[in-house]
């Protein structure tokens, strides 16, 4: 589906509107407060242990590597360069690490998250909190797995295939843009895919940038299922179900996330507007799903309304 201008726009004026909301309420102020805690905690533990386990290490090699050097007299220029080039390399890594701590903790302690979400749904609406709260919680865990594997398996298979079409005589050169163009259609619609990628081609120096807004992209699609986990968890959908759910509102959600998307990646502070966000994902959920039926044993609940879908 081609995202709606429109609908994008509505999402961000949401966000906005969620993140007032959450500003001005105490009760979500502390429990994102309590949350914030135990992100930034983590993260600290994070960062020594990963240090402690990957530089120390390479210190001690770095100090035996000279100390062989001046008892057995031979150049160890090339074995330190080689080690302080992975030195850098980590600590290239590491400088991402805040981000990579607040992913661990999203999969570890998904409770945390899921008090602030709800925290934010009791302020906005009380009875759909209630509700919700009553359907018990399905993990599905094999079911995940098994379409994950299946996503990595089909991105693995089209790259490869790629990269092979690539090295075709005359015609290689031609693989990447095209393979671009479809997939990038898929927000944009081919007028406008068309013209990014041609000027790509045409520019070559603006296809890192065509490279990035297409990265966003998916990673925006990424960041707001990890938005909606405490959704889909007491829904208990399927995989297959999230995806459609997602297709359905996918414009308003790009829109949402757009708000949030840049901040999240700031490091050391970007936990914090992550939080906000999983807060202000409950007014979105509030708004543009219908409450769910009160929990009987056996009870089902269509997860995307007819309306939703035919948007």
């Amino acid at each position: 589906m081609v995202l709606n201008t429109g609908q994008v726009v509505q999402g961000m004026a949401l966000a906005y509107e969620a993140t007032g909301f959450a500003a001005q309420n105490k009760r979500v102020q502390a429990r994102a407060y309590r949350v914030l805690k135990f992100t930034v905690a983590g993260m600290i533990v994070a960062n020594i242990f990963i240090y402690g386990l990957v530089l120390f290490p390479l210190f001690i090699l770095r100090t035996a590597n000279y100390v062989v050097s001046v008892l057995f007299r031979y150049d160890s220029a090339q074995s330190t360069l080689a080690l302080l080039s992975t030195r850098d390399a980590v600590n290239h890594f590491m400088s991402t690490l805040p981000l990579l701590g607040l992913d661990i903790l999203v999969h570890v302690k998904p409770a945390l998250f899921e008090d602030i979400f709800f925290g934010m749904l009791d302020e906005v609406d009380p009875e759909y909190s209630r509700v919700l709260q009553k359907w018990p919680r399905r993990k599905f865990h094999w079911a995940r797995i098994q379409y994950t594997a299946k996503r990595l398996f089909k991105r693995y298979t089209m790259t490869l295939v790629a990269s092979y079409l690539a090295r075709l005589p005359y015609v290689g050169w031609l693989v990447m843009p095209i393979g671009a163009l479809t997939m990038m259609a898929r927000f944009v619609g081919y007028p406008v895919s068309v013209a990014i990628i041609s000027l790509s081609v045409v520019a070559p120096g603006s296809k890192r940038s065509t490279f990035f807004m297409f990265k966003s992209l998916l990673a925006m699609r990424d960041f707001s299922r990890d938005l909606l986990k405490p959704f889909f968890s007491h829904v208990g959908a399927e995989p297959k179900k999230q995806v459609e759910f997602y297709r359905a509102y996918e414009s308003l959600l790009i829109g949402f996330i757009l708000a949030f998307y840049f901040f999240v990646q700031l490091s050391w502070i970007g936990p914090a507007f992550y939080i906000l966000a999983q807060a202000a994902i409950a007014l979105f959920i509030a708004r543009h799903t219908a409450r769910p039926p009160a929990y009987t044993q056996g009870a089902e609940w269509v997860l995307v309304s007819k309306d939703a879908k035919s948007k």
